[in-house]
C-alpha cells in the first residue's frame, strides 16, 4: 500500500492544526462528485481557505486506487461534525452517481482501513462507520442504500486484517542459506511469528558450522567481523529477538552470495 503525501496547508477551514484525541473511529465518505479525481478533491479542500468553508478529510482514495494523505492522522479534519475529534476520515472517489466504489478504490480502502484498525487497535465491525451513522447525511450514498454491501465492506476489512503477510525477502534469504548446505527449517525461520528464540543459539551454531566455525562464540565473532551483527552483546547474553534473527538471516544470505 503506497500513500502519497498531499498535505493541505494549515488554515482555519480545512486544516486547523488542532491535535486529534485518541482515535476510536474510522469514518467512510464518498466525494459526492462522480468521476472526479483524488487530486481534484484534495485541491478543493485546499481552496476552502479562501472560500471560508469548513471541510476536509485525512485521506482521499482515487479512481486508480491512489491514496492521498491530506491531513496528518494526529490532527483534526473537518469531515463528520461531532466525530471530528476522535475519528479519521476517508473520502472515496466513485465513477458514477450511484456512489459505488470501483474495484481499485475499494481495494485501497480495505487495505487502508485494515492498516488503521491494526495500528489503532480498532474493531472493524463497530469502529468503521459511515458519515451517515454520525449525521444521517446520505454519505457514502451507495453504502447507505445498500446495507449488505456496507456489512461486506467491514467483513472484508476484518478478513484483510487476518491475512498473514508473506515476508518474501526473509523466505528468499533462508532458502539461500539452505541451498548453501546449511540445514535450517524454512517453516520456522522464514517468518518472524514462527521463530522460537529458545532455539536461536542452535540455529546460529548450525550456520557457524556451515561457514567453518567451531562453536557459537567463534561464529558470533566471525559474523561481527563480516558486518552481519552490529551488537554482539545481544547475542552473547542471549537477549535475542525475532527481528534480530530476521536481519541476521538476510545479511548471512548476502554474505553467502558474495562468497560464490
Amino acid at each position: 500500500m503506497e500513500i502519497k503525501q498531499a498535505l493541505l496547508t494549515k488554515n482555519p477551514y480545512s486544516r486547523p492544526g488542532v491535535k486529534l484525541s485518541k482515535v476510536t473511529k474510522i469514518v467512510v465518505h464518498w466525494v459526492g462528485n462522480a468521476n472526479s479525481t483524488a487530486q481534484a478533491n484534495r485541491n478543493y479542500f485546499e481552496s476552502l481557505k479562501t472560500k471560508k468553508i469548513y471541510a476536509s478529510s485525512h485521506y482521499i482514495i482515487g479512481l486508480e486506487g491512489e491514496i492521498l494523505l491530506c491531513v496528518p492522522e494526529d490532527e483534526v479534519a473537518y469531515h463528520a461534525t461531532v466525530a471530528n475529534g476522535y475519528s479519521i476520515g476517508i473520502e472515496n472517489c466513485h465513477p458514477n452517481w450511484d456512489g459505488k466504489f470501483n474495484d481499485k478504490t475499494y481495494k485501497s480502502l480495505i487495505e487502508l482501513c485494515s492498516d488503521l484498525c491494526k495500528r489503532y487497535n480498532l474493531n472493524p465491525e463497530k469502529d468503521i462507520i459511515r458519515h451517515y451513522d454520525v449525521t444521517k447525511k446520505e454519505c457514502p450514498k451507495y453504502y447507505v442504500k445498500n446495507t449488505k454491501a456496507w456489512l461486506k465492506l467491514k467483513e472484508d476489512v476484518k478478513n484483510k486484517m487476518q491475512e498473514k503477510k508473506v515476508d518474501n525477502e526473509l523466505i528468499e534469504a533462508v532458502q539461500d542459506i539452505i541451498d548453501y548446505g546449511i540445514q535450517i527449517d524454512i517453516n520456522v525461520w522464514g517468518n518472524v511469528e514462527t521463530m522460537n528464540m529458545k532455539y536461536a543459539k542452535l540455529f546460529v551454531e548450525k550456520i557457524g558450522k556451515g561457514l567453518g566455525k567451531e562453536n557459537y562464540e567463534e561464529t558470533i565473532q566471525y559474523l561481527v567481523k563480516q558486518g552481519c551483527i552490529n551488537t554482539p552483546i545481544v547475542w552473547i547474553e542471549g537477549k535475542i529477538k525475532p527481528e534480530y534473527c530476521r536481519t541476521l538471516l538476510i545479511r548471512i544470505s548476502q554474505l553467502i552470495k558474495n562468497k560464490k
